[in-house]
C-alpha cells in the first residue's frame, strides 16, 4: 500500500469514527424535566409528529384560570412507541386528550409526556405499566 493510500485511508477512518461518534454526545437524558408529573386535562391536540428520535405531542391548553399555552411533548423514538401501542396515526390536530406531562424545570412549556387518555378512556404510556416500579418513569423511591 502506497503512502498516500495509507494517508487517505486513515483519513477516511477518521471521519468515519467522528460521524458515528458525534451521535453518542448528541443525546440527552431527562435531567432537564422535573420528577412531579402534572395533568393537562382537555388538551387539543395541534400537531403528531411520528419522527425520530423522538415523536412531538404539541396541545393546546387551558389552566384552571383560564390561560391558555401550547405545550411540546416529547417521547421515545418511534421504534420504542411502536411497542407501547403508538402508531402513526394514534391522534390527529383536534383530538382531546388528557396527558400526564413531567414539565421543564425552567417552566418553558416542554413536557416529557408520561401518559394519555383519550377520549374514549384509552390509555397509552411512555413504558410499559407491568413493568417492575423501579424501571418505570414515575417511580419515585
Amino acid at each position: 500500500m502506497t503512502r498516500k493510500m495509507k494517508v487517505l485511508s486513515f483519513a477516511m477512518l477518521v471521519v468515519g469514527l467522528l460521524a458515528m461518534g458525534s451521535s453518542l454526545f448528541a443525546h440527552h437524558g431527562d435531567a432537564a424535566y422535573t420528577d412531579k408529573a402534572i395533568e393537562l386535562k382537555g388538551a387539543v391536540v395541534t400537531e403528531y409528529r411520528w419522527q425520530n428520535p423522538h415523536t412531538l405531542i404539541k396541545v393546546r391548553h387551558k389552566n384552571e384560570k383560564g390561560e391558555e399555552k401550547v405545550w411540546t411533548m416529547e417521547m421515545g423514538s418511534t421504534p420504542s412507541m411502536g411497542l407501547l401501542g403508538f402508531s402513526k396515526s394514534t391522534m390527529k390536530p383536534g383530538d382531546v386528550i388528557t396527558v400526564w406531562i413531567y414539565p421543564t424545570k425552567n417552566g418553558t412549556p416542554v413536557a416529557r409526556m408520561h401518559q394519555i387518555t383519550f377520549a374514549d378512556g384509552s390509555k397509552l404510556f411512555d413504558m410499559d405499566p407491568t413493568e417492575p416500579a423501579a424501571a418505570r418513569a414515575d417511580y419515585k423511591e
